[in-house]
């Protein structure tokens, strides 16, 4: 595939065929969109300048439907050792998020569930097999964050909670994003369009999580 790839972008550089070139142009469009396009965001995550984890974000693409795969994992000491993983998987149709799941895990056991899925004109939320209705419509979420601004939004969807969580605008490309049932604060910071760092300010300890690698692949 990489040296059909390296011919084909070979010989549209080098034509001097203006039909040709608009041809390929096309056609490479129709290629990509047919393929399919993919990009993965890297993260490492610490506390007081000591790395904790790791957090890596896959986001897929092909025709309409996006496809979000956010997995965490962190180890840290608090009296005694504690390592907290996450799983999470999202998918949007469109601008539309249509369904999403977040599995949380302490000490490699399952510690909660939660699944958020869109119906005729709501979606259902079950959060540890409790189902609820949600239904404002669902845009953007935690896990679509990562490669969108929250810019001219009031609220952001958590995938985690199942509600929504309130933003606030700091700064050019910076937002405060409020829990308002437990009051547990984030701080987004957004550069080129993704995530480029977050603190989380979690009531065991404060978070710093920075992007530190872009990885895109047709």
């Amino acid at each position: 595939m990489k040296s059909i790839l390296f011919y084909f972008f070979y010989d549209l550089i080098n034509s001097k065929d203006k039909f040709f070139m608009k041809k390929y142009i096309l056609l490479t469009f129709l290629f990509i969109s047919y393929l399919g396009y993919s990009q993965t965001l890297n993260y490492t995550i610490s506390s007081k300048k000591k790395q904790l984890g790791t957090l890596k974000v896959e986001k897929s693409k092909k025709d309409s439907i996006h496809q979000i795969e956010v997995f965490s994992n962190v180890n840290f000491r608090f009296f005694i050792k504690i390592a907290l993983d996450y799983k999470l998987n999202c998918t949007y149709y469109d601008d539309e998020l249509l369904r999403s799941s977040v599995t949380t895990y302490v000490n490699g056991k399952e510690n909660s569930f939660l699944k958020t899925e869109k119906k005729d004109n709501y979606y259902e939320v079950t959060d540890d097999g409790e189902t609820s209705k949600y239904y404002n419509s669902i845009g953007l979420s935690g896990a679509l964050s990562y490669f969108k601004e929250p810019s001219n939004m009031s609220t952001i969807y958590s995938d985690f909670y199942g509600y929504d969580k309130n933003v606030e605008k700091i700064d050019a490309h910076s937002y405060k994003v409020t829990n308002p049932k437990n009051g547990q604060i984030s701080e987004y910071f957004y550069k080129d369009g993704l995530l480029n760092k977050a603190i989380i300010h979690h009531f065991l300890m404060t978070f710093t999580m920075q992007l530190v690698e872009i990885n895109d692949n047709i």
